[in-house]
């Protein structure tokens, strides 16, 4: 970052604008060993300093410790208190000297590598209370940091201060309460479903929520306070580990395992490389390329992030657009804010808090996609346990379905003491179809046959196939002379409805077999002894309906 050795302009603490001081500022960059803020205020004398020329300074990862100098003249006739925001919360080094009347007034210093700085203003950067006597002062900063030197200078009243950060206040609270919701859904989801993407992203939800409290320095205020070495490398490691548990949910939750393996293997490979990365550096003890490792990550993680949500749209995937629009919000918000901070993009408030409204979006999506996944699979579920209880040709109920639902029908019946009668169908002569007319036709046949059936029964009827071209008809609230009526008017439709084949039209005819309950009787009693009835039916000639006045007689009669 460079610019025209200019002298910046007197600043007024009676007009002091509500921003970033970037363009009001001078700086100089240390080139070799370090200055005394004796040589610093000589050099800015002599010229040597350069105006900014944005808002925030930015000075990029790895860059030399920089001075900075702001020139104020207070007006009044008495001494100015104000509140000096300078610096994000992972500036390693930060000292900060006013100087009036060529003597030191006040000196702090303070920073993330000094286990004793003081000032750190979690969300907002480093605030000193400082003091201006009255005429002119001078501000002078020296900054160093290998992490990501992004400098904004702000001059506040103490009333803006405490409204500045009870609004920070309000808008982590929602942000961390939010996310923190969402993941103890998700955990709950898992334990009581299994399904391993809710932990995923529960996994993602808590790498997030783990970076953000190191990076905007709630982390640093609360929980490891002084502790420099672990500072130094937690949220450039949290970083990569977000960014990871992130690839690692999106792999899970578009099922690349299954739909697309090699781009899983991609994934898998470009984590691995990243974590590894990352452990060299601490290895190594190496602070800059840490940075590097992974602000080059989380970078090329919001790309791929997309990249798979493209595929997934491609691939016609289920859950492909529901993910596509999630990853575009999380990864532009992660992209904004990764490049702001790098000083390729200009930092503002927006991109600086891109990340987190990027992130909410993506949450909120990314809960609606796993709520429809959910849907989704209980209507497999639900779907696949239908097919399982229905005949698959004649989408009727098959044997094990009318006994579930029977046996139910069958208990009302026997503690109300009501009459319930049951009917067995026979198409008859149906090998002779099926030989002259080929299999297709016999389905046919019974596909037709069963819509008759269905056509004919009443709501509360329970109908079945029971196998073959054999169906079986539960009546309840019905005696044995209406349901041997019933029976009669099937049959007798049968003869009016000719079924037309490729060689010819069909007339069916079927036998039947009714039996009632009997207090003494049970399902399967009931069952038999209508299926002794359709054997009686079709000895004497098929094409007929024959029913018993009950079962305990037909007990006596076979013994």
């Amino acid at each position: 970052m460079r610019s025209d050795p200019v002298q910046a302009k007197v600043l007024q603490l009676t007009d002091v604008p509500a921003q970033s001081l970037g363009t009001r500022v001078d700086f100089l960059v240390e080139e070799g060993q370090p200055l005394s803020l004796a040589q610093a205020q000589a050099l800015q004398r002599d010229g040597s300093f350069h105006q900014g020329e944005h808002p925030t300074l930015n000075f990029g990862i790895g860059a030399r410790p920089v001075w900075v100098h702001l020139e104020l003249i207070n007006p009044s006739d008495k001494p100015v208190a104000m509140r000096l925001l300078a610096g994000v919360t992972w500036i390693d080094q930060l000292d900060a000297f006013v100087v009036q009347t060529d003597r030191i007034a006040a000196h702090w210093q303070t920073g993330d590598a000094r286990a004793d700085g003081d000032g750190l203003a979690p969300a907002l950067g480093y605030s000193l209370p400082l003091s201006f006597g009255v005429g002119r002062s001078d501000l002078f900063l020296r900054v160093a940091s290998i992490d990501p030197m992004v400098l904004p200078v702000e001059l506040l009243s103490e009333k803006m201060f405490s409204e500045r950060q009870r609004r920070m206040g309000y808008i982590y609270g929602f942000i961390y309460g939010f996310l923190a919701a969402l993941c103890a859904y998700n955990l709950l989801l898992f334990a009581g479903l299994g399904e391993r993407s809710y932990l995923y992203y529960s996994l993602y939800l808590i790498s997030f929520i783990a970076a953000n409290l190191a990076y905007s320095g709630h982390g640093l205020a609360w929980l490891w306070p002084g502790q420099v070495l672990f500072q130094r490398y937690v949220i450039l490691v949290l970083m990569v580990v977000f960014g990871a548990s992130g690839l690692l949910f999106a792999s899970r939750f578009l099922a690349l395992a299954e739909h697309a393996p090699r781009a899983l293997k991609r994934v898998r490979w470009f984590c691995g490389l990243g974590l590894g990365a990352m452990g060299l550096c601490l290895l190594a003890g190496s602070q800059l390329g840490a940075a590097l490792v992974a602000f080059s990550f989380l970078s090329l993680f919001s790309v791929g992030m997309i990249l798979l949500g493209v595929l997934a749209v491609r691939k016609g995937w289920e859950l492909g657009r529901y993910f596509l629009a999630a990853a575009l919000f999380g990864a532009l918000g992660a992209a904004l804010t990764t490049l702001a901070v790098w000083g390729w993009l200009p930092f503002t408030a927006s991109t600086y808090h891109a990340v987190e409204a990027g992130v909410i979006i993506e949450a909120t999506l990314l809960a609606l996609a796993l709520a429809y996944q959910m849907r989704y699979h209980q209507r497999i579920s639900l779907r696949a346990e239908q097919l399982a209880r229905l005949d698959p040709l004649t989408e009727l109920h098959n044997r094990r379905a009318f006994l579930e639902l029977a046996g139910m029908t069958w208990s009302l019946a026997e503690r109300g003491d009501r009459p319930l009668s049951l009917i067995m169908i026979d198409i008859d002569h149906f090998k002779q179809i099926n030989d002259q007319h080929g299999h297709e036709a016999g389905d046919r046949v019974l596909v037709e046959f069963a819509r008759l059936l269905d056509r004919q029964k009443r709501a509360g009827d329970i109908l079945a196939r029971w196998g073959g071209e054999e169906f079986i008809l539960m009546l309840p609230e019905t005696d044995l002379a209406h349901a041997t009526a019933l029976a009669e008017r099937l049959r007798l439709s049968l003869s009016t409805s000719p079924l037309p084949l490729r060689h010819g039209n069909v007339v069916l005819a079927a036998s039947f077999g009714v039996a009632e309950r009997t207090r003494q009787s049970r399902l399967e009693d009931l069952i038999g002894a209508a299926d002794i009835q359709l054997y009686q039916a079709k000895k004497q000639g098929r094409n007929r309906v024959s029913s018993t006045c009950s079962i305990s007689v037909l007990r006596q009669s076979s013994g």
